[in-house]
């Protein structure tokens, strides 16, 4: 099995986790994969 590094510009970092409503019943976690070719940043994921 081969294994690859990837560059330090494309490992993937933590994002923004948005807070819930305290009277939410019917709770989801939703995951969002977020990366701009624009920027120089890394990729995050956003919670949700």
């Amino acid at each position: 099995m081969a294994e690859f590094a990837l560059p330090k510009n494309s490992k993937i970092v933590k994002g923004i986790d948005y807070p819930l409503n305290g009277d939410a019943q019917n709770i989801r976690k939703i995951n969002v994969y977020r990366w701009s070719p624009d920027d120089d940043e890394n990729p995050r994921i956003d919670s949700y």
